[in-house]
């Protein structure tokens, strides 16, 4: 008898797709005014604000690799809960806003803290879900982020929360915690072990550096990744900037079209899975990549919000298809033994977040937002480059394995 959609996956790998929902809802009521928080209580500029809000990204990056190598050596269950409940602390530590020089160290630390979660979760999730299932609950996972971060602002504007308000930061905190706690009993209820590594296929973190740096076809995806998030990363910063300059119309038009690129993914993001689900990741990737870079250039040709809608749409597609298919594609080609590593690594795409708007802007000021788009548009199929690059040099070295197993067998 075929199993029901609900036993298509193991407990665990349900409750942490649900539980990016919630993570999602809190950081939702945070985010979009955090820098004007930081701003009312501490007294900074807003070039200081925008460092150390940028430097979350750094300690991100950093945190999410060390993360997952840590999870490789001392298992994920540890390191998930202590992130979880490390991040819940900083940030029941922004209520304390009489403290200015607190809540800049809080920040700085914030990401990094977060960060360990990410590829932990998605090393357990792999651990625990066959391979050919694994594209399916990254992206499940995918849209359950996306449906927090749309509930999580409107929920705030529901409770009344303003740029001032420490609410957020108390039910985001309470949010960790609970998760933290309910993940914690699941893994006793379930018997959850880590996963057993023979000691002499262990890795020490020095071995998984060497191994990460050596690995050519890992080096190929992660450029790739790194140049489709210059585009994608902040791209609704790179948007604000285009109306603000150029439409006198940038809150309005972004907040709408943002609304549109949630309503995308919650109506068309199972449907899209399910029709990745007959692509190869690298096929996945390429027709990501291709969305992405005629929902770009939609946005340059763009003359009326109905346009603009039809250009996000395109774009959302194309994110929906690409983001889970490159966590896909970096599975398929990661040792066992360094899981959490290898998923750490895609952390380091994080630095195209910050050249994307740092290219975007110079572009958009001195040529205007054709040309910035245009160039967006670009890179995008450049990225397809390094994708196919990777793949190419994965299948010659599936050929070569298999006529080497096959010659020692004769």
């Amino acid at each position: 008898m075929q199993k029901t959609w609900f036993k298509e996956f193991h407990p665990i790998v349900y409750t942490i797709i649900l539980g990016s929902v919630f993570m999602n809802i809190g950081f939702g009521m945070v985010i979009p005014f955090f820098a004007i928080y930081l701003s009312t209580y501490t007294g900074f500029n807003p070039v200081f604000i925008g460092f150390i809000v940028g430097a979350t990204a750094v300690g991100s990056m950093l945190g999410g690799f060390l993360g997952g190598t840590l999870s490789d050596q001392y298992g994920r269950k540890y390191i998930m809960l202590l992130s979880l409940v490390s991040a819940s602390i900083v940030y029941a530590g922004f209520m304390l806003h009489s403290y200015p020089i607190l809540l800049v160290i809080l920040t700085l630390i914030m990401g990094f803290c977060t960060s360990f979660f990410d590829p932990c979760a998605k090393a357990l999730m792999a651990d625990f879900t066959e391979s050919k299932k694994r594209l399916r609950a990254f992206s499940l996972r995918y849209i359950g982020v996306n449906i927090g971060f749309a509930i999580g602002p409107l929920l705030g504007i529901v409770l009344g929360i303003t740029t001032s308000s420490r609410l957020p930061f108390l039910l985001a905190s309470i949010i960790l915690l609970v998760y933290a706690f309910v993940l914690y009993r699941l893994f006793i209820i379930f018997h959850i072990q880590e996963i057993s590594i023979p000691e002499k296929e262990r890795v020490n973190m020095l071995g998984s550096l060497r191994a990460v740096q050596k690995d050519r076809i890992l080096l190929f995806f992660l450029f790739g990744g790194l140049l489709a998030t210059t585009v994608h990363g902040q791209f609704s910063v790179i948007l604000s900037q285009y109306f603000e300059l150029e439409w006198k119309s940038g809150l309005a038009y972004l907040m709408l079209l943002w609304s549109v690129h949630s309503l995308v993914i919650v109506i068309l993001g199972l449907p899209i899975v399910k029709i990745m689900e007959r692509l190869t990741s690298f096929r996945a990737i390429l027709c990501g990549s291709t969305f992405f870079a005629l929902g770009i250039l939609g946005f340059a040709f763009s003359y009326d919000f109905l346009t603009f809608c039809l250009a996000m749409i395109i774009f959302t597609i194309g994110e929906i298809l690409l983001i889970p298919a490159e966590y896909s594609i970096i599975d398929e080609i990661t040792p066992e033994q360094i899981r959490g590593t290898y998923y750490g690594t895609i952390n380091f795409t994080a630095i195209g977040s910050f050249i994307g708007p740092w290219i975007s802007g110079i572009l958009l000021v001195n040529y205007g937002g054709l040309i910035m788009f245009v160039v967006l548009a670009f890179i995008c199929i450049v990225s397809i480059l390094f994708f196919y690059l990777g793949h190419r040099r994965r299948n010659t070295y599936r050929i070569k394995h298999s006529t080497q197993q096959t010659e020692a067998g004769l």
